[in-house]
């Protein structure tokens, strides 16, 4: 399990970085629609700055969700399906880039929390919640 979570984990920051330095790269050559490159470099600045936090202080899990990164990379994504659904194809596979990038947040969170192995998380029986 561990092997695969160092997998998981190095291929996924090396995808934030790909994208972290790709989609901004289109911004400033000026390609269109630039909605689309905003959204997908919005959707990969949201975690990637969490792990340049994370790196920088030295702590592997969250101990609660960093709203805030995830409200980044959200709207990344919402601005992306929006430039996707109003240009059509011409807005390019941004939309999935930045699905597949808030997916791969989203499972980081899942696997990395500590919270869901808080041993007072789960309703005890004969309590009602």
């Amino acid at each position: 399990m561990n092997v695969l979570k160092s997998i998981f984990i190095s291929s996924f920051v090396f995808w934030l970085i790909l994208v972290g330095i790709y989609a901004p790269l289109q911004l400033a050559r000026g390609a269109q629609p630039t909605l689309s490159w905003l959204g997908l470099t919005l959707a990969a600045a949201g975690p990637l700055a969490f792990f340049v936090r994370v790196f920088l202080h030295r702590t592997a899990r969250t101990a609660r969700h960093p709203v805030g990164y995830s409200v980044v990379g959200g709207a990344g994504l919402a601005i992306a399906m929006a430039a996707s659904y109003r240009y059509g194809p011409a807005a390019g596979w941004t939309h999935l880039w930045a699905g597949l990038t808030l997916i791969g947040w989203l499972a980081y969170l899942r696997w990395y929390s500590v919270l869901r192995r808080h041993p007072m998380s789960r309703l005890q029986p004969g309590r009602s919640g």
